[in-house]
């Protein structure tokens, strides 16, 4: 299963910096690089269509918001500050 360290390591490393960034297109971007694997896409919880790993993406964005290293507008896009 894909950890909290490993998606953050995809994020610092794939996505775009200084720009606004959907939330479906950081899906994306850990589905391409993260080798997630059958436990991943186990349901996030009983009677749930959402994978374990978009669930764990929310939450690696969830803490580096509170820690002010990532930006979220409210919509569902994320913005990653440039280092």
């Amino acid at each position: 299963m894909i950890t909290s360290p490993k998606i953050w390591d995809i994020l610092l490393k794939k996505m775009p910096r200084e720009t606004w960034v959907s939330l479906e297109e950081i899906y994306n971007l850990v589905e391409r690089y993260g080798s997630l694997d059958r436990e991943d896409f186990y349901p996030q919880a009983p009677g749930s269509d959402i994978p374990k790993w978009k669930r764990n993406i929310r939450n690696v964005l969830q803490n580096r918001k509170d820690n002010g290293l990532i930006r979220w507008n409210g919509k569902a896009q994320y913005w990653l500050r440039d280092r």
